[in-house]
């Protein structure tokens, strides 16, 4: 077959490497009912052309009503359900349930304690690991005028969380408002400000005590060089932070103004910047830059908050480089969570693969959710 031409060659090559080191399996995506009191879901698995599978026995374990969080590699998915504010990590696979530690009982303002939300999650490492490290971003709402979010830190298997607020000065250059987060070279790597800079979050060396249950995770707050950009008639509707490749990423995910659907990506790299003289921004206290990328350079990737993943186009005959994107529900509009959200349900609609410039509506129709968005399970 590799003599009939470069195509097929280039075909036969890839699928040479492929039976030495099998790649990953893409991300599935998981559709919610519609009503909360349906406890059925849909997934759809990319590989066989978005085709959507029929109900597995291993999805019941989800109780009706049940909201997807975020996910990590090996069929885990951190959910919510009942009215206890549970948070619980599931393994679709094996029906394994692990309950998460209060992420609210510290927190250091009590009267956020009964109106708590996790946004999103994500592991250091797979759960069964004795050195997993989980982080979560939580949104705390009292009235309108006082919603803050949370970044929350737990050890699997312990019952005790703690957290940062980060709606507070940050070295007196502004407030730490998180984005997304993502673990990355031993480290959580948490996009603040608007996506501006990263936060860099690691574990304290040495022994932690229980009074020091709010001390044992270190910060390096990693300054990029300001940017002015102008999007025309465009909105940034997420950002994203990916590892690919050994790299971070941003991805800024836009829609036109006044309207509900993506329409456009934008792709970022972090890089030091060189020794040159910068007088605005000085590269002594800026020493990053955010470097937009041309191309996505054979990279598929799929962005969801927590749980944002980078795959290898050659390594999946037929696939095109492209970036999957799903619908992330009110993610910036925290108040669904507090306003009776079933009066305003996820639309569950925006999902998609962007390439070459446009977006392929390639996932089947989904309606809304009074429950629940949208999310990847990793395989």
């Amino acid at each position: 077959m590799s003599l009939v031409c470069k195509a097929w060659r280039d075909m036969i090559a890839g699928l040479s490497a492929w039976t030495e080191r099998p790649p990953p399996p893409f991300p599935w995506l998981l559709l919610p009912s519609r009503f909360h009191n349906d406890p059925r879901f849909r997934a759809v698995c990319i590989l066989s052309g978005c085709c959507v599978h029929p109900h597995h026995n291993h999805l019941t374990i989800l109780p009706p009503g049940t909201r997807f969080i975020g996910s990590y590699e090996g069929a885990w998915i951190f959910v919510h359900y009942g009215m206890m504010r549970a948070h619980w990590l599931l393994n679709l696979r094996t029906g394994e349930a692990r309950a998460l530690p209060s992420l609210f009982l510290r927190c250091d303002d009590h009267q956020y304690a009964n109106d708590m939300f996790v946004l999103a999650a994500t592991l250091s490492s797979p759960p069964e690991n004795p050195h997993c490290i989980g982080a979560a971003i939580v949104v705390a709402w009292r009235d309108p005028a006082r919603l803050r979010r949370f970044l929350v830190f737990w050890r699997m298997g312990r019952a005790l969380a703690s957290e940062m607020v980060l709606d507070r000065p940050a070295n007196h250059r502004g407030v730490y408002q998180v984005e997304d987060v993502v673990h990355h070279g031993g480290a959580f790597n948490v996009l603040v400000n608007h996506g501006d800079h990263i936060l860099v979050c690691v574990e304290a060396a040495g022994p932690v005590y229980p009074e020091a249950w709010n001390r044992w995770m270190n910060t390096e707050l990693l300054l990029f060089r300001p940017t002015e950009r102008i999007y025309d008639q465009f909105s940034i509707r997420g950002r994203y932070i990916v590892e690919s490749r050994g790299e971070l990423l941003k991805v800024l995910r836009f829609r036109p103004r006044n309207q509900p659907t993506s329409s456009k990506f934008t792709v970022f790299r972090a890089t030091k910047r060189p020794q040159m003289p910068d007088a605005d921004f000085p590269v002594a206290q800026y020493p990053w830059a955010w470097s937009e990328l041309d191309t996505l350079d054979g990279r598929i990737l799929f962005v969801g908050y927590g749980c944002s993943r980078s795959y290898d186009a050659v390594l999946y005959p037929g696939f095109k480089a492209g970036i999957y994107f799903l619908d992330d529900g009110k993610f910036y509009d925290e108040g669904v969570f507090f306003r009776n959200h079933r009066i305003r349900p996820q639309p569950c609609k925006d999902n998609g693969k962007w390439s070459e410039g446009s977006v392929q509506r390639c996932f089947p129709t989904a309606g809304p959710s009074d429950h629940s968005p949208p999310v990847w399970l990793l395989p």
